[in-house]
């Protein structure tokens, strides 16, 4: 909505509908009066107006316009007026039905449109005629009624539907969130696992040279050293007891780059046909970096046999180049749509994440002739990890 424009509520647009309908109503049943062959009483065009005017309210108040448009119907029966717009009784059977709750007022509703259909056969229609216009004009206003339950059935399961989809919706974004954060504090316990392990091996290194140095002053220093690595190296074990979860295989060492083939080797006894091809050079890739490049690795492949379907082979490949190196799976099975990250636990959105901290590029998708994930990273270790 425009700044400074007011807005029309719904109530107010169904008012405005519903009063439209009462003078369509009403101007045409004046009109087949007035034009009409037939000689009416000159008073019709009032009972259409009468009969008329209560559907402006037939959403907002359905009991009172049925209950007024009954009391107008009694009225003209009495006064042998025959008025063409006796089809807002049908319209407003309907509205109630669609928009009136109270089950014993519909009933009371169906019980006397079919008592005036009666009195209206009976007056009106000719007798060799009664039975069949009885018939038919007591089908047509319990039809009006039916329908209009109907509407108001499947308006009801239309708003139920459409409030599950965005409750599934908003538990899902939940769950993605969940699945985002757990993932975060899984790659950062791996990695203050590696960086303690990196505190502790500079640790044992300076008491080393402590205590082989002849020379005071390089002894004073490494001894700082060491004090100051062991300060770091207590914070990091704080960290890590918040971080760390009860599962014993976080005391297992991360696993790097040199594990591929051993991965390789366990899915290969899965069934599938794995091809590891490896170009450039890596040179001395930190820790950090080769538990990065074997968790995307990992985590395709489990994808692979998760969710893959008519997978005959795989290929894994791993290009270094200019301080970056790039990591494809790809398999040749059929299409498939992205894994659902909130039922899988992290997936993609895991390594996605772990291509950001490396100021990587990530992407999963189907190719021709199957599936691929792509990841291009830095191989420089992140900043500020620690």
């Amino acid at each position: 909505m425009l700044p400074g424009r007011v807005g029309v509520t719904p109530a107010a647009r169904h008012l405005l509908q519903d009063l439209t309908l009462a003078v369509g109503v009403a101007l045409a049943a004046v009109l087949a009066d007035v034009l009409g062959p037939d000689v009416r009483s000159v008073y019709a065009p009032y009972w259409d107006v009468a009969l008329a005017a209560p559907l402006a309210l037939r959403r907002r108040a359905p009991a009172t316009a049925a209950a007024l448009i009954a009391a107008v119907c009694l009225t003209q029966w009495l006064a042998d007026v025959v008025a063409n717009a006796d089809l807002a009784v049908l319209i407003m059977l309907y509205s109630l039905g669609a928009w009136e709750r109270r089950r014993w007022l519909l009933a009371a509703a169906l019980f006397v449109g079919e008592a005036g259909v009666v009195m209206a056969v009976a007056r009106w229609t000719p007798k060799p005629h009664q039975w069949l216009s009885g018939v038919m004009a007591t089908g047509t206003v319990t039809a009006a009624l039916v329908i209009g339950l109907y509407v108001r059935t499947r308006r009801a399961y239309l708003a139920s539907m459409i409030e599950r989809a965005e409750t599934a919706e908003r538990d899902r974004d939940h769950r993605a969130r969940i699945a985002v954060a757990e993932e975060r504090t899984r790659m950062a316990r791996e990695m203050h696992d590696v960086i303690a392990h990196s505190l502790a091996v500079m640790i044992t290194l300076n008491d080393a040279v402590a205590a082989t140095s002849s020379d005071d002053t390089v002894r004073d220093t490494v001894t700082q050293a060491s004090d100051v690595g062991r300060q770091a190296l207590a914070e990091m074990q704080r960290m890590l007891g918040v971080l760390r979860s009860t599962d014993p295989a976080d005391l297992t060492p991360q696993p790097g780059t040199a594990q591929l083939t051993d991965l390789i080797s366990i899915v290969r006894s899965a069934g599938l046909t794995v091809e590891l091809a490896i170009s450039g050079d890596p040179g001395n890739l930190a820790p950090t970096t080769q538990l990065t490049i074997y968790r995307i690795v990992q985590e395709s492949l489990t994808n692979v046999l998760k969710h893959g379907r008519n997978v005959r082979r795989v290929i894994v490949s791993l290009g270094y180049r200019d301080d970056r190196v790039r990591i494809r799976v790809m398999d040749d099975g059929d299409p498939r749509t992205p894994p659902d990250d909130t039922v899988t636990g992290h997936g993609l959105a895991g390594m996605r994440e772990r291509s950001a901290l490396y100021e990587g590029s990530f992407h999963a998708g189907p190719v021709r002739g199957g599936w691929e994930v792509f990841a291009d990273l830095g191989l420089t270790d992140p900043a500020g990890v620690a």
